[in-house]
């Protein structure tokens, strides 16, 4: 027996005392792939493939965001090449380094009401004021969306050409 299946019963032994309803067991192998940008920043994903042939993704840098699931081994190797491609193209943009940073401070917001709604007692009128400004910052970016021009054409919208 190897140490991260004895550990693994361990945590498992754990989780059942704290009440835990179910745990499943996948045996499962975990790929980390890095990229380096020509500036040298890393891109980089981790993603698991069970026993059943079933894959999770998510990117972990420049900043992390989880991809979801994928039916094969074709739809993952065609999200990273796609993901890949777009950094390349943003990394030339005299914004990027902004732009991975305005991303970093999204997830980290999220890390931050985590920490507020768990650890602390959120009033109506603040939880109230809170979901005002969150929706004008989404409002706000639906509508750069469609006043700014992309990069380019979205792939999965058909172009028409004018004569």
């Amino acid at each position: 027996m190897n140490k991260n299946s004895v550990i693994g019963d361990i945590v498992d032994l754990k989780l059942s005392q704290m009440g835990a309803t179910q745990i499943t067991k996948l045996r499962s192998h975990m790929y980390i792939v890095d990229f380096t940008l020509e500036n040298g920043m890393k891109v980089s994903y981790v993603f698991n493939i069970t026993k059943h042939d079933k894959y999770f993704l998510q990117r972990m840098r420049p900043y992390a965001m989880v991809q979801g699931k994928y039916a094969d081994t074709k739809e993952i190797t065609k999200f990273i090449k796609e993901d890949l491609r777009r950094f390349r193209t943003a990394e030339h943009s005299s914004n990027f380094e902004e732009f991975v940073d305005v991303s970093r401070k999204g997830v980290e917001l999220s890390h931050k009401l985590e920490d507020l709604f768990l650890h602390y007692n959120v009033d109506k009128a603040t939880l109230d004021e809170m979901q005002g400004t969150l929706t004008r910052m989404m409002l706000h970016l639906e509508q750069l969306q469609h006043q700014l021009s992309p990069v380019e054409p979205e792939p999965c919208k058909k172009q028409t050409t004018q004569s």
